[in-house]
């Protein structure tokens, strides 16, 4: 059986503070096949931005972070990687796309010297010609019209639109096997919104790459995504292929954010503390498939 790109099983974590530790994560379990877009849905802090962060290994340095749980990506556990070799895998074999591109791009340096660092990521000798080629290649593949003009820019002088499809090229320009997209449309309006996720839709499939895309957008993730995972207060409380999951959510809290997206027709948003005890029933899976099966 081949080891899915990513699979996190029993993952915790925990902040020290003056007066105890806070726990976030309460043993967070999913996984992602190859070529595989899976959406993590959830209200803001429910625990999405910081699992895509521990993927990444970003949270590990902080003195104050209690992680513990299984993290595996390409049936490699990541935990018993040395710092470096953990931190090469960002920008290479896996990468991430943050959820405001305007203040992610550093504005001191142009857009040419911002690709060509992440282009050295996995060619350190690149040449500045070869970098320049590939630079302008993967931003025609994001429907940017003058990338040369685009690449001696800096990223104040670019629209927020144009800033994403800039980020998006540069997360795929090195073919990750795994991209974290965190909520890469919500600096956008909608319509640009809905293009920008339509162009990664199209690269992540012609590249095979395996997405975890973090969310709280349900009619993004329905397009989007091929299953759900729902968390709520750091636990994923139902998961499923999405087509499923739209159509007969069965847990209270997916019910409440359904009920939540706004309608033209109106009606109320649903308190999702009603009924305390239901937000508190075991993790629902769809189509009759378990956590183990899906896995199989």
């Amino acid at each position: 059986m081949t080891a899915p790109t990513l699979r996190i099983d029993d993952l915790r974590l925990g902040f020290r503070t003056w007066s105890g530790t806070i726990d976030v994560l309460h043993g967070i379990s999913l996984h992602i096949r190859k070529g595989e877009r899976v959406a993590l849905v959830g209200e803001s802090g429910s625990g999405k931005s910081v699992t895509a962060r521990i993927v990444l290994g970003m949270l590990q340095q902080l003195k104050t972070a209690r992680i513990s749980g299984t993290v595996e990506f390409e049936g490699i556990n990541l935990e018993t990687l040395k710092p470096a070799s953990r931190h090469a895998l960002r920008g290479t074999a896996m990468s991430m796309i943050f959820q405001d591109p305007t203040s992610s791009l550093n504005p001191v340096y142009p857009i040419f010297t911002l690709f060509r660092e992440v282009l050295r990521r996995a060619e350190p000798r690149i040449d500045e010609e070869t970098a320049r080629r590939k630079a302008i290649a993967a931003l025609a593949d994001v429907a940017i019209n003058e990338p040369e003009r685009v690449l001696e820019s800096y990223a104040f002088q670019l629209s927020g639109g144009m800033n994403q499809r800039v980020m998006i090229a540069m997360a795929l320009a090195n073919n990750p096997a795994l991209l974290l997209a965190d909520e890469p449309g919500t600096a956008l309006d909608v319509t640009v919104q809905a293009q920008t996720l339509r162009l990664m839709s199209e690269l992540v499939e012609k590249h095979r790459t395996s997405v975890l895309f973090i969310s709280h957008n349900l009619g993004v993730v329905r397009e989007f995504a091929d299953r759900v995972y729902v968390i709520y207060k750091g636990n994923i409380v139902e998961q499923g292929p999405t087509a499923a999951l739209f159509s007969d959510p069965r847990h209270p809290y997916t019910r409440a954010l359904l009920a939540a997206v706004p309608r033209i027709t109106g009606g109320g948003i649903p308190d999702i503390e009603d009924d305390p005890a239901a937000f508190r029933a075991p993790l629902v899976a769809h189509d009759g498939y378990s956590e183990k099966e899906l896995l199989s």
